[in-house]
């Protein structure tokens, strides 16, 4: 199709309003042809071009049946005018003319109908019947006043038609249809088991090539089946909620520390991640968590026939890979071709659409393509660049019937968007049970691996790294030299400590790989982990952990050189060859490559360089006058100066290695950090430099990082004086900033459940809080009360409850002046996908109706978890009561408790309530409206709502509302007749007086009452009520447990009476408030 007939049909759209082009999209989805969610966020564009990628020529047609069906019968003759005006440019786009013809290739099934496309100077619609003829045809026939040439050619055990006509011919032909042609009815069968054959051919060669490819991890020991020593991971269904700008160490820090897994997380098995409805997969993982280990898994189960077998072909496709053929065109097939050479065995399946096609794109964070998704193509054939490719991959335009797999670090997950998957997975590495399976899977003697295991749960720092598995494995290569210093009680205390023993092990390797002759000598050994530095540090700012031979180059690696050829430093930096055959290059971890970014800058400074500058003049005016100390306060400088802490763990490590270069200090990389007779006081300086940075005002985040540092300096001073400050008999416990994140950081670094928090304990200020912050995120329960606080804490909960799985469930901000800015702000964080509150307390915080409307938008639209709301001693009024029903009313509210103590509301209120409880299901359980001016009238409205079946109100507290003897009335009629869900009744602080309870009397007596507290203190009873309250606890039908009928002139005489009941076998009571002199009398 023509781009002016796009412009024709793009042009026919524009016409129509909003509301109309919604329901031609609607129109259009019903047509069957095009799926509703591929429409579903179309623009006039966008819907154009799937319907001409889906009816070709015919899209016009579609269009003109559709708008008369709207009864926009001006705009349809006006598109058929122009349709027709274009006349016969109408033709497939598969056509071509021949000799004034056009000739037409067709390959289909005996007997079948297909919509027969335009040939030159006439358009043709509808079906069109061909009849076959068995031989190709000697004789030439007279049609239409031309000749027509049919010939059939027998291939691969199907026909091929040519068919050359003129408009308005006809022509003997075979019939046709989609698949192969197949001339004889008994051959039928055979063309479906030729088919088969050819699927079952590629799908052997297939599990040959991807079985040598991925059945083996190699490592430093050795060469593994991944099916050995796989260990199941831990994979949930959904996300982090965009993306996180923190540290992927801080990251699993934050998941790890003080949590346990969470009952909401839906656990996706590996095997069952492709199902109906989850065709289009998103899986996120931080570095080195296992995302590419389970693509290994999941394809090895398929290719051994233990999985996923209704999936006929898998493609893997990595972007480490793909990013070699960046700027190159090609079609889709000879892409494919460049991984896979099974081009022939692809073509010789007629319909691919019919197979079931994995593609995996593995690693997007890796990818260097540019993924424009407001672009694609539809056609197989057509070459573009690779980036164009992948992109209609991706969006489904290029094989829609085609199962997706995409894996990435959740930072680089933006780049698509989220409508192109239906699942989004995140794989969050090992749990503890799978962390000891892995040890004991991967450590050969089994007493080797408990001790490991053992001193893992003793450091807390390596049990929250121990999360990732690529960290694991780390540990596992160096068991020996770990055990080897336990029993020695030198044990690596600190993540440098144990990255150290981590290198030096795979130096001591390279020896073990070479004879003799050929080993490094310590200083070839020093160049090359300075140079590995180097490129780790020239990336560091990108996080990036793929490599090619320019970059390598860049920093004066020989791609050539023996180490790397030879494969003998793969637990540090890997070579591999990828399916196209070019090299591609990685550290093992992100971790490893900071380690070495930080060995690089402190082999720099031995030198008085500072890698961080730029000019020569600065490098210059740095060697002359600037120390060691400097350099430290320089790295320091940087990290704190980043907003997401991508050089938190390089600075831990650039100050974890500063003890080694201590006279004293014996260590093992002395061949890259010589001994240097280095005062003691750098360090000094450097941790009284820290503690400083401590008592500013910089975040939370950073600070948790200090300290950290700190502790790889081998000081712990600040933690200690906070211990010792928790643990005194001191009760009235008020820390100042410092110590506030001191404490963070011991909370943080516990072994402890962080399941409740209560600020007050500590410091009851907004600075307490923001230094305490993120304790906050790892707990369950906040208390925030009466601290003092403003709208500025709102926007630090804002932020605790957004991006990242939230933890918590339960917050207390009462008693704050947080005022409508302030729940504006928190509702930001309330609204989030990732926010999975329950219980929110904002009682006494001084907000007004506007307040009402915020927090309702936050019970609309998406699925709300928020099950209790107080927002009781806030001046709502009516009006507030009005808003704030418009999301209670909605059918993503879940809201089961409801408080509104004292909000100065009215009888229209009630009216309101009524209706919320009337009509639907509403999942309202508690409702307290104390302390509010109701009166009877207000009662009357309420009952309403109470007495209709959907409503299943359980506790209802009306205390201090000016309500009578006529309410008592109402309440009755709602707990006669029909089955009453009321269990608790509080109608104290009322005058409702012995009348009062005489009506109420006659619905409690009911059988079909249930009610089991009531509440009636302070409301002018006497020895009358008692007598009935006694009649009711002697039926058979009472369920009442707890009576409070304190404060009342009851007298001995009443206590009397009410003790007759309280004697009867029927009675149930189990708890009775009223004055207890009285009851001791009455016994």
């Amino acid at each position: 199709m023509t781009a002016t007939q796009r412009e024709v049909l793009r042009n026919t759209l524009d016409n129509l309003t909003g509301t109309e082009f919604k329901r031609f999209k609607h129109d259009l989805q019903d047509q069957g042809q095009i799926a509703s969610g591929k429409l579903e966020k179309a623009d006039t564009d966008d819907t154009v071009d799937w319907m001409v990628q889906v009816y070709s020529t015919g899209a016009g047609d579609v269009m003109l049946t559709i708008l008369k069906k709207m009864n926009h019968n001006q705009l349809a003759k006006d598109l058929e005018r122009h349709l027709e005006e274009l006349g016969g440019q109408q033709c497939s786009p598969d056509l071509a003319g021949v000799g004034g013809g056009v000739k037409v290739n067709a390959t289909a099934h005996s007997g079948g109908m297909v919509n027969a496309p335009a040939v030159t100077g006439c358009t043709i619609r509808g079906p069109v019947t061909f009849n076959f003829g068995r031989s190709p045809m000697p004789q030439q026939e007279e049609v239409g006043g031309e000749q027509c040439f049919p010939c059939l050619v027998r291939k691969d055990g199907g026909v091929k038609a040519d068919i050359t006509a003129h408009s308005g011919g006809m022509v003997d032909a075979p019939a046709l249809s989609r698949g192969s042609l197949m001339p004889q009815q008994g051959e039928d069968g055979n063309a479906a088991e030729e088919v088969k054959k050819r699927k079952a051919s590629l799908k052997l060669k297939l599990q040959k090539h991807l079985k040598k490819r991925f059945s083996v991890v190699h490592q430093e020991s050795g060469d593994y089946k991944v099916q050995d020593i796989y260990t199941e991971l831990h994979i949930v269904e959904g996300s982090t909620g965009g993306v996180s700008n923190e540290h992927e160490v801080s990251t699993i820090d934050m998941r790890q520390i003080g949590t346990r897994p969470s009952s909401d997380d839906k656990q996706v098995k590996l095997a069952n991640m492709f199902t109906d409805s989850a065709t289009n997969v998103l899986t996120l993982g931080i570095a080195g968590v296992g995302k590419t280990i389970a693509v290994q898994k999941f394809v090895m189960d398929w290719v051994e026939e233990k999985a996923n077998q209704d999936i006929d072909f898998v493609f893997v496709l990595p972007f480490r890979e793909l990013n070699l053929r960046k700027g190159e065109h090609y079609n889709f097939l000879d892409l494919l071709h460049l991984f896979y050479p099974y081009r022939k065995d692809l073509e010789n399946i007629p319909d691919l659409s019919e197979c079931k096609i994995l593609f995996v794109l593995d690693g997007l964070d890796e990818s260097r393509l540019q993924l424009d998704f407001g672009k694609w193509i539809c056609e197989l054939e057509a070459e573009s660049t690779v980036d164009l490719l992948i992109t209609s991959l991706i969006k489904g335009t290029l094989v829609p019937s085609a199962l997706l797999w995409v894996t990435t670090r959740p930072a680089a997950a933006s780049q698509i968007p989220e409508d192109c998957f239906n699942l989004v997975t995140e794989v969050r590495g090992f749990n503890d049970l799978q962390k000891d399976e892995f040890f004991q899977n991967n450590i050969e003697n089994p007493e080797k691996a408990k001790r490991l295991i053992d001193h893992i749960n003793k450091n807390r720092s390596l049990h929250i790294m121990c999360h990732i598995p690529v960290f694991c494995r780390i540990l596992a290569n160096v068991v020996e030299k770990i055990l080897e210093c336990q029993s020695k009680k030198e044990s690596a205390k600190t993540l440098t400590e144990l990255y150290t023993l981590y290198s030096v092990s795979q130096i001591k390797r390279m020896d073990d790989k070479y004879s003799e002759d050929k080993k490094m000598s310590a200083e070839e050994k020093g160049q090359f982990l300075v140079k590995l530095g180097k490129l780790a540090f020239k990336h560091l700012d990108k996080g990036t952990l793929i490599f090619y031979e320019k970059d390598l180059a860049e920093c004066h690696i020989d791609v050539n050189w023996g180490a790397l050829q030879a494969g003998v430093c793969t637990q540090i930096f890997n070579m591999a060859s990828g399916s196209t055959g070019e090299n591609v290059f990685s550290f093992v971890h992100l971790s490893v490559q900071e380690f070495l970014a930080a060995l690089f800058v402190l082999h720099k400074g031995v030198h008085w360089a500072n890698p961080f500058l730029k000019t020569w003049k600065e490098k210059i005016s740095w060697w002359f006058t600037h120390t060691r100390f400097d350099l430290y306060r320089f790295a320091l400088e940087k990290a704190l100066q980043s907003q997401n802490g991508h050089l938190d763990l390089f600075v831990r490590f650039l100050l974890g290695l500063a003890p080694m270069l201590e006279p004293e200090m014996r260590s093992p990389l002395d061949v890259v950090l010589p001994q240097l007779a280095i005062r003691e006081v750098s360090i000094k300086k450097t941790v009284q430099y820290i503690k400083k940075k401590i008592r500013k005002d910089i975040s939370p985040e950073r600070i948790i990082n200090l300290f950290h540092c700190l502790n790889e300096l081998g000081d712990n001073s600040l933690v200690e004086e906070i211990n010792r400050y928790i643990n005194s008999a001191d009760e009235k416990k008020n820390l100042t900033p410092a110590q506030c994140s001191a404490l963070a950081y011991l909370l943080l670094m516990s072994a402890k459940d962080l399941d409740e928090f209560d600020l007050k304990k500590y410091l009851k200020s907004e600075e307490g809080l923001r230094r305490l912050l993120p304790v906050v995120k790892v707990s369950r329960r906040v208390w925030l009360n009466q601290c003092h606080l403003s709208k500025a804490s709102c926007e630090m909960m804002a932020s605790v409850l957004q991006g990242t799985p939230s933890h918590l469930r339960e917050l207390d901000m009462g008693g704050n002046y947080l005022q409508d800015e302030g729940m504006e702000l928190l509702c930001v964080g309330l609204r989030d996908p990732q926010c999975k509150m329950e219980t929110l307390r904002l009682n006494r915080c001084d907000f007004s109706k506007a307040s009402c409307e915020m927090i309702a938008s936050t019970l609309q639209g998406t699925p709300s978890h928020l099950r209790k709301l107080d927002m009781s001693e806030n001046e709502l009024q009516d009006e507030g009561m009005k808003l704030l029903c418009v999301g209670l009313r909605d059918s993503q509210c879940k809201l089961e408790t409801l408080r509104l103590n004292r909000c100065d509301l009215s009888k229209a209120s009630c009216e309101m309530m009524a209706s919320l409880l009337q009509g639907t299901p509403s999942h309202l359980r508690e409702l307290d409206m104390s302390n509010n001016y109701l009166q009877d009238e207000g009662m009357e409205l309420l009952c309403v709502g109470l007495r209709d079946p959907q409503c299943k109100m359980e506790t209802l507290r009306l205390n201090r509302c000016d309500l009578s003897e006529a309410s008592c009335e109402m309440i009755a009629s709602t707990l006669l007749g029909t089955p009453s869900y009321l269990r608790e009744l509080a109608i104290s602080g009322n005058k409702l007086q012995d009348e009062g309870v005489e009506l109420l009397c006659v619905g409690l007596r009911d059988p079909q009452c249930k009610m089991e507290t009531l509440r009636l203190n302070h409301c002018r009873l006497s020895k009358t009520s008692c007598e009935m309250m006694a009649s009711v606890l002697q039926g058979t039908s009472s369920h009442l447990r707890e009576l409070d009928m304190s404060d009342n002139d009851l007298k001995d005489d009443g206590m009397n009476l009410l003790c007759v009941g309280l004697r009867d076998p029927q009675c149930k009571l189990e708890t009775l408030r009223s004055v207890m002199r009285h009851i001791r009398k009455a016994q």
